[in-house]
């Protein structure tokens, strides 16, 4: 059985090495765990020869591979700061601890500089901020609020559950758009294979015999004409008018547009909304359980939840509970959000219980998300075999059409 060797963390923070039999590297992490210790390095314990040479051939390639900093580099840091936090190691000591086990040069240097600057005095907040692309506005505006209140390791701990639900969803949203962007790239590959090879060829057949051909034909050959002749311009009109949209949708109005034409439209429009409430529930909860005055918390929602239209309508809420009006009473004007939410934040304003109510609706509309998806998968399907049959019945009139008129010709 291969062997690994392994530095971890027991629960007093003190590093711990050794070497343990386990059947592949995730047994071995589990192992670890269940001996209540947190692992940060686990690598094969194979002869010094092989390591050695595995070390020269393996680190460029990560250096080439893995220059950004994804959000599970985050989490998992989040993760492992809890867990460090928790046994009592100070804070600096967990960063310079991390950035040494890190495969990730661009982590292992983004959690360098987070260190020297603690270390030069800087509160852990303030020193994530200098880092804005890889730790957003919410998770500094969270571990603020921690420190402020002296809950810096559960605050850390609701945030990677955040983030990690996050990626879930959008793991499921990406899930159901991969069928139908295989069947529609290979519906336009087959139509770009036929005008170009196949059409042709009919086409000269057909003026030979001098033969009046059906619309369908008609139509079909002058496509394939047109293709033939103007490609180009089709690749222009193309590249320009997706590089016009990008321009426009990277200004503040053609951003705000397009968020707002996202939410009218059938059934994605309500996935993208529910899945807005359930970011806007998950931040609310994390961030007011971390003692973050109500106020702000909407300030930072309204730049981190996604969507301009939302981020708008949050703002406006804001004012209205500057006002003196209650939160639900808030959110209920925009117009926006589904009436249930409004009805259970204000069950939860009266029962003094709004934290325990926002997580109440994030959970629920976690389920009413992935029903959404699964909704949309289902829907999107028998579009997509319509469409399809609509295609090759299309392509198999405008080809057979005349070929049957042919052979009534030969017969007669």
């Amino acid at each position: 059985m291969p062997s690994f060797k392994y530095v971890a963390v027991n629960d007093q923070g003190q590093e711990v090495t050794g070497v343990l039999e386990a059947a592949n590297m995730d047994k071995a992490s589990g192992s670890l765990e269940s001996q209540n210790l947190m692992p940060l390095n686990i690598e094969d314990n194979s002869d010094s020869k092989a390591k050695s040479s595995s070390s020269v051939s393996s680190v460029p390639t990560v250096a080439k591979k893995r220059k950004k900093v994804t959000d599970r580099d985050v989490i998992d840091f989040t993760r492992q700061m809890v867990t460090l936090l928790k046994a009592g190691v100070p804070i600096l000591s967990s960063l310079e601890t991390l950035a040494g086990q890190t495969e990730n040069p661009a982590w292992s240097e983004v959690l360098i500089e987070v260190a020297s600057d603690i270390a030069a005095g800087n509160d852990f907040s303030d020193s994530l901020g200098k880092h804005p692309k890889v730790f957003s506005e919410l998770y500094v505006a969270t571990v603020k609020a921690g420190e402020v209140g002296g809950v810096l390791d559960e605050v850390l701990s609701r945030i990677a559950l955040m983030m990690q639900r996050d990626i879930e969803i959008r793991k499921s949203v990406k899930g159901a758009m991969r069928y139908p962007i295989m069947v529609v790239s290979m519906m336009i590959i087959a139509f770009l294979v036929l005008t170009a090879f196949v059409v042709p060829r009919f086409a000269g057949i057909f003026e030979q015999i001098g033969m009046d051909l059906p619309l369908p034909t008609l139509i079909l050959i002058g496509l394939a004409n047109f293709l033939k002749s103007f490609w180009w311009l089709v690749i222009i009109v193309l590249a320009g008018t997706i590089t016009g949209f990008k321009i426009y949708t990277n200004t503040d109005q053609g951003e705000y547009w397009w968020d707002g034409f996202i939410l009218k439209i059938p059934v994605f429009g309500q996935l993208v909304l529910k899945t807005a409430v359930t970011r806007f529930t998950k931040m609310f909860e994390t961030l007011s359980r971390s003692g973050l005055p109500i106020l702000q918390i909407f300030e930072v929602v309204s730049r981190t939840i996604g969507n301009r239209v939302i981020g708008d309508a949050l703002l406006k809420a804001s004012e209205g509970i500057e006002r003196g009006r209650g939160v639900s009473i808030s959110l209920g004007e925009t117009g926006l959000f589904p009436p249930l939410v409004i009805r259970m934040i204000n069950v939860g304003e009266e029962s003094g219980a709004i934290d325990d109510m926002l997580a109440n609706i994030s959970e629920y509309y976690d389920s009413e998300v992935q029903d959404s998806v699964d909704g949309m998968t289902g829907l999107i399907e028998p579009i997509l075999t319509v469409g399809m049959g609509v295609m090759v019945t299309l392509f198999a009139l405008a080809i057979f059409l005349p070929m049957w008129k042919m052979m009534e010709m030969a017969q007669q």
